[in-house]
């Protein structure tokens, strides 16, 4: 049951608000007694007992055998994203052979923090030695959308040039987009299993992880259906006009998502509709950037989810009291 309660001031320069006369009681607090504060932007959570912010700790066991390194890369990337801090790659042969241990270090490089911490003759053991909460999510995102302008940058100078060393730079850079996606992966997973791990990561709402989750799942696709465009390149026309079709339909969507603004959303359906309208279902260069507005439609339905998504969690704050443990207590600044 929500509780209007008056702010006061507490000396020449503080406020302060008392707490309810019964949740006090019910946790045995008296005067001098300490109760932790959690700020979720809109709202403040009080609790008499500090959260344990600690991981469970568990070493994911990962069989191997010779042949099957490919299955293996794609393993510990599956293991990474869901959120283990310790990997132990065992090979079945009694022996890590040099295929192997090439595979996981070529891994290691699209992992951020992930690193061979014990090596033996027939295992290797991969720990997370930094922190995947150093860069937050809003700018795990940002990093994302900043990669692949410069790759719609680099498919520009192509089209105008002809200079193949662009299409490289675009390939080796979806690598690097790949990169941010898994660490975001990560933190998401995290987020959902522990309660406090969103904060970490700059997601005070933590409602709002599926859809900022699925914004760079689509931001990682983009990057995938550029770096194709780079790999055929020397097949098709890639001309000034289709890269320039990318470039307004990305920005549109990215500036959709970031602000809702309504005139980026009604140009990229406008766009969509046109393309569609003379679209070649022979070409492989014209799939492709189909591929491209359809995505910027994703990143369009991700801004949509936001907007739901935080309205549903606007309307709950107020039921919040009812159903959140007996030693906590929410304080909401928006009531």
């Amino acid at each position: 049951m929500s509780q209007a309660r008056r702010i006061v001031r507490l000396g020449k320069s503080s406020l302060s608000v008392t707490l309810p006369r019964k949740w006090v009681e019910k946790n045995n607090l008296k005067e001098g007694d300490t109760v932790f504060v959690e700020d979720y932007d809109t709202y403040l959570l009080i609790t008499s007992a500090r959260p344990r912010e600690e991981f469970r700790e568990e070493v994911k066991v990962l069989e191997a055998t010779q042949g099957d390194e490919d299955s293996v890369e794609r393993m510990i990337i599956a293991l990474y994203q869901a959120g283990y801090a310790s990997i132990k790659v065992v090979s079945r042969s009694g022996r890590v052979t040099p295929e192997l241990r090439e595979t996981i270090r070529r891994t290691l490089k699209r992992l951020v923090g992930l690193e061979v911490f014990e090596e033996g003759s027939d295992y290797i053991l991969l720990q997370m030695i930094a922190d995947a909460s150093t860069v937050e999510i809003p700018k795990v995102l940002s990093r994302m959308e900043v990669l692949i302008l410069n790759s719609i940058k680099d498919l520009e100078e192509f089209a105008a040039t002809g200079d193949t060393s662009y299409l490289k730079d675009i390939i080796e850079r979806d690598e690097e987009i790949d990169k941010f996606y898994f660490l975001l992966s990560r933190q998401v997973a995290l987020s959902i299993m522990y309660s406090w791990y969103s904060s970490k990561v700059g997601v005070q709402d933590r409602t709002l992880l599926m859809p900022l989750f699925n914004y760079g799942k689509t931001l990682e696709r983009v990057g995938d259906v550029i770096a194709s465009l780079a790999r055929i390149a020397h097949l098709v026309d890639i001309t000034k006009e289709h890269v320039q079709l990318i470039r307004a339909s990305f920005e549109s969507a990215v500036r959709a998502f970031k602000t809702g603004d309504q005139e980026a959303k009604m140009e990229i359906t406008k766009t969509y509709r046109e393309y569609f309208d003379r679209f070649d279902p022979s070409s492989l260069l014209d799939h492709l950037l189909g591929n491209i507005l359809s995505l910027a439609l994703d990143m369009l339905e991700s801004r949509v989810e936001l907007e739901v998504f935080k309205e549903f969690s606007s309307r709950s704050l107020h039921h919040l009291d009812a159903t959140l443990p007996k030693n906590k207590l929410i304080l909401n600044r928006s009531a």
